[in-house]
């Protein structure tokens, strides 16, 4: 190998930042590689906690810092997506990256990941295969899985489902999720340390509460309501909300959440962003997670919580004995709460199997894209047709 390789990961949130940070140590300590990090979208952004300060403290030197939102109606979605295209696609130019990680499922992704191929620069994508068939974001990860060229998925069916898109086999990993990862490699912090920290009073009734935006029904707001009604009923918790994703509506969510914690401001605390580490511990002291967060379904059970997930954002993943899914209405929210909290289910929670659980999936991760660039020899790509396949298979069978 005449020089190191170049990777380029690029984040664009909080939540996706917590997941990624693992493979981003694994590269920065690698001496066959260089690490450029471009930070984007909410990262750099007060109102959404100016992030990029999280990641620069974690030692992490930031390559680029790209503003690119626009704010969170639909037509300033767009927008970003716009600026997002030009401003990363001539960030990359100057980079020159021998290939590029993204995660997930953001909207920002796709004009990321269209000016990748234009630059002809292969992809590595994280998360693929996987379904939320009550967000937009079911759109572009799919969309995004076809720009790329190599990928990790997080189980075993989500592997299937990717090359079920058309995507080669031999370029399709299951890694385990990065999420899991996280929980445990977790040095946690004790309530002390987090109450001292959060100016806050844990005990033992504490309940951490995620609502992002639904971008396909158009009903967030009515599903939101509806779960605040639930937690105005049940006084006796704590409620710690970290607020939305940038998607489309979450200026609304957040004022809406404002006005409860003005209404009940001994018992509500609201934060922009925790941290992952921080995050992680807290919920590991919470009775459950509540709300439509990835989180609920992913790392949750790994920590032996129950989760309350509601609506459909999050429907079609594979999900744990601890997930409680209920519907968006007041009293199916305040029968889950009910359930969430009693000490057969929370038994249950702490004895639950997680399905996305590996070993080792950031140092995965890296030694297979080493191993893909040290082969590297094009962007070109035959489509994977299973069809095809099975009736090769048929015909040799004859």
């Amino acid at each position: 190998m005449n020089r190191k390789h170049r990777i380029c990961a690029i984040t664009a949130t909080r939540a996706e930042y917590g997941l990624l940070s693992g493979v981003f140590r694994e590269i920065q300590r690698d001496e066959e590689c260089e690490f450029q990090l471009i930070a984007t979208g909410t990262h750099l952004e007060e109102s959404f906690g100016a992030t990029y300060r999280d990641i620069e403290r974690e030692g992490f030197e930031i390559s680029r810092r790209i503003p690119i939102f626009q704010g969170d109606a639909d037509k300033e979605v767009l927008q970003t997506m716009s600026v997002a295209l030009s401003r990363i696609g001539e960030a990359l130019t100057e980079l020159k990256p021998d290939m590029v990680i993204l995660l997930g499922d953001r909207y920002e992704l796709l004009p990321i990941a269209s000016a990748c191929v234009v630059l002809k620069i292969p992809i590595a994508h994280i998360s693929g295969g996987e379904i939320t068939e009550g967000a937009y974001d079911e759109y572009i990860r799919h969309a995004v899985t076809k720009l790329s060229y190599i990928h990790f998925t997080s189980t075993e069916a989500y592997r299937r489902r990717v090359i079920q898109l058309g995507e080669s086999p031999d370029r399709v990993f299951n890694v385990g999720d990065l999420g899991v990862e996280n929980v445990q490699n977790l040095s946690r912090l004790s309530k002390r340390e987090l109450e001292s920290d959060l100016g806050i009073d844990i005990g033992d009734r504490l309940l951490q509460v995620t609502f992002h935006p639904v971008t396909l029904d158009g009903d967030s707001e009515r599903q939101f309501r509806h779960l605040l009604d639930a937690l105005e009923e049940r006084p006796e918790y704590q409620i710690v909300f970290t607020r939305p994703n940038a998607d489309s509506g979450s200026s609304v969510l957040n004022r809406m959440i404002d006005e409860f914690q003005t209404r009940h401001a001994s018992r509500v605390h609201v934060y922009a962003s925790l941290g992952y580490k921080r995050f992680l511990s807290l919920l590991s002291y919470c009775v459950a997670i509540v709300g439509n967060s990835s989180s609920g379904i992913v790392e949750a059970p790994s920590l032996g919580i129950g989760t309350i997930n509601i609506g459909n954002r999050q429907r079609g993943r594979i999900s744990s004995d601890s997930v409680i899914h209920c519907e968006p209405t007041k009293l199916q929210i305040l029968a889950a709460l009910d359930k969430a909290g009693s000490a057969e289910f929370r038994q249950l929670a702490r004895q639950t199997r997680n399905p996305y659980e590996s070993n080792g999936t950031s140092k995965e991760i890296l030694r297979l894209i080493k191993a893909t660039l040290n082969e590297f020899s094009g962007m070109y790509k035959k489509f994977y047709d299973l069809r095809s396949d099975r009736l090769e298979s048929k015909e040799r069978e004859r």
